[in-house]
């Protein structure tokens, strides 16, 4: 095996590590909040849940193709291969769908919460949709000899359709809609920043329960900002190259040049899957005493057993 084999080896591993332990305690530390789980720790979950089944599902199968070669058949091409796309669309849904709940708790703040069954119809609508644009995936892909999956669209002008389709709904559109709720959100806290100010508290508690909630408010802000940046910076090289296959004018500068991107987009994409706990931990400190509490408790278990 080349070196750059065993390098990859050795990122993927890490990410398996990290994206496995980190999305688990993430998924553990929401569960345990019971019916107290608030709407946007809810898709916080949805989100990590998403990055979980890529870090079992797709992580070792793209590991795996690295040394051996899967044998596809009918159900393969039909199932698994357009499942590789879910984890992306359930994610951005995600992500698009805390940028909103963050912008109505912040902007709308005497508005009734959610109710947990609303709650659930979102997230349920969100795997709903992501399954629904895949749908055209499972209907055209095929397997080929000697052992390939094959998308056959009618026509090639159908294959770019849904190729523009992927890329409007997977990742412009999702975050023009974060751009937009940001900005909102941003000329409202810069609107109301000199409404309330320490001295209109009568009590020093007061004062400080409202420094801990505009602190707590911050860190979610920033926590979401980061996740937002992050997602959009990993996914950008594979969207770039999909295009490019797809629109390009051809030539072996542009078959290089897709070859690079589909290089740098598998490492960013695994690298996308294990990094959101990690946000959580450097920018949120609840979620960072939570994810401790939790180790402390594993290990204390395994000790004592």
């Amino acid at each position: 095996m080349q070196p750059q084999t065993y390098l990859k080896l050795a990122v993927n591993t890490a990410v398996f590590v990290v994206g496995f332990i980190g999305n688990l305690l993430t998924i553990i530390v929401i569960c345990r909040k019971g019916q107290n789980k608030s709407t946007y720790q809810m898709l916080v979950l949805n989100l990590a849940i998403s990055d979980f089944l890529f870090i079992i599902s797709i992580l070792p199968l793209s590991t795996y193709e690295m040394f051996g070669v899967i044998e596809k058949s009918g159900f393969y091409c039909r199932v698994i291969w357009p499942w590789f796309t879910i984890p992306y669309l359930l994610s951005i849904f995600s992500i698009t769908s805390m940028a909103l709940q963050r912008c109505r708790s912040i902007v709308m703040p005497y508005r009734p919460k959610l109710s947990k069954q609303k709650t659930s119809a979102w997230i349920a609508a969100i795997w709903l949709v992501s399954f629904v644009i895949v749908l055209p995936l499972v209907i055209v892909t095929r397997w080929a000899y000697p052992n390939q999956c094959v998308e056959n669209w009618p026509s090639y002008s159908h294959r770019k359709a849904y190729t523009l389709a992927l890329f409007l709904l997977q990742y412009l559109i999702p975050l023009f809609i974060i751009t937009i709720v940001y900005a909102k959100i941003i000329r409202y806290l810069l609107s109301n920043s000199g409404v309330t100010r320490s001295g209109s508290f009568s009590t020093e508690e007061q004062r400080a329960a409202e420094a801990r909630r505009l602190k707590r408010r911050n860190q979610a802000i920033r926590t979401l900002a980061a996740v937002v940046i992050l997602f959009a910076v990993c996914l950008f090289p594979g969207q770039v190259a999909w295009l490019l296959m797809d629109f390009g004018s051809g030539g072996s500068s542009q078959e290089k040049a897709i070859d690079i991107l589909f290089k740098v987009s598998d490492f960013l994409d695994n690298f996308h899957a294990c990094i959101n706990p990690v946000i959580y931990c450097m920018l949120n400190a609840r979620y960072r005493a939570e994810y401790y509490r939790c180790l402390v408790y594993v290990f204390r278990v395994n000790h004592e057993n």
